[in-house]
């Protein structure tokens, strides 16, 4: 008996008998009302925001758990408007191109009005070719042949070694292998372009054969003679970086940098036709020294 009396069940039992007999009391006691209020002022909001979450919840959350059927066709969607949107986007960057490709034309037309000319763009470029000549997406078909001038708005870059009906090769103006005479326009001293190894890497070229009393001067502007029928006359070659000796015959020649950074050309202009075009004049200019 003295166990019972002793347990946490009696004990409980205690507890629970006092706290009810402090409530029965407190009912009967004058003003003891405000404690019932005070638990509704409490517990009401605090029950009107969980219905108001749960009414909330049950608007937002799915009437019904998602299947992994359901999961797969909206991903399928998904990859069906990615794969439209990248359409999209490919004719945007088209139209764009297009569009500055006219812009370039226009201009170019306008400013060369005796040239006949094709625009075309590079599409490859062999990483072997030393002197970064490249192939253009137009050809024979086209009006091209070979030994026509490839130029941009800014001036030659070089010319045509071969066609075929749909493409052909461009030979730039930083090879050893093209060499077409030109002029400083601003002291009359002529040379013949004629590229080199070592000024290739930094989009340069040489111009060979100048005398030794040339009046020269760094940023003179280069242009073509026209002379030998297979460039037109005063195209835009480069200006002077500087002029040097040659380490083998102490020639001078001047060191040429062009309008344009070659080894990174996208857009240019096949010059098919210009006024003197095939007139072979015999140049002195363009005698290699051996």
């Amino acid at each position: 008996m003295k166990e019972f009396f002793t347990s946490n069940g009696f004990k409980l039992f205690i507890a629970c008998f006092l706290i009810g007999t402090g409530v029965c009391i407190l009912s009967f006691v004058p003003g003891a009302n405000f404690i019932p209020s005070v638990i509704d002022f409490v517990v009401n909001p605090m029950q009107k925001l969980t219905n108001d979450m749960t009414d909330a919840a049950v608007e937002v959350l799915p009437s019904k758990e998602k299947t992994s059927d359901d999961y797969e066709e909206e991903i399928k969607n998904l990859k069906s408007e990615i794969r439209r949107m990248r359409t999209i986007m490919v004719d945007y960057y088209d139209v764009k191109k297009e569009n500055t490709q006219y812009l370039k034309f226009y201009k170019f037309k306008k400013e060369n009005k005796t040239l006949d000319f094709k625009m075309a763009s590079v599409i490859a470029k062999d990483p072997n070719e030393l002197f970064y000549g490249f192939t253009l997406d137009k050809g024979r078909d086209d009006g091209i042949s070979v030994n026509d001038p490839v130029v941009t708005e800014n001036g030659l870059i070089g010319r045509v070694v071969f066609a075929n009906s749909h493409s052909c090769k461009v030979k730039t103006i930083l090879s050893p292998d093209y060499k077409i005479g030109i002029i400083d326009k601003a002291t009359g001293d002529s040379g013949v372009i004629i590229g080199k190894k070592s000024l290739a890497d930094q989009n340069e070229t040489a111009m060979m054969y100048i005398t030794a009393q040339n009046k020269m001067q760094v940023d003179d502007i280069v242009v073509t003679t026209g002379l030998g029928g297979i460039c037109p006359r005063d195209l835009p070659v480069g200006k002077v970086k500087e002029i040097k000796n040659d380490d083998y015959d102490s020639s001078f020649y001047a060191v040429i940098e062009p309008f344009d950074d070659i080894k990174s050309i996208i857009d240019v202009f096949v010059v098919t036709g210009f006024q003197g075009k095939g007139n072979i004049i015999t140049e002195v200019l363009t005698q290699e020294k051996k």
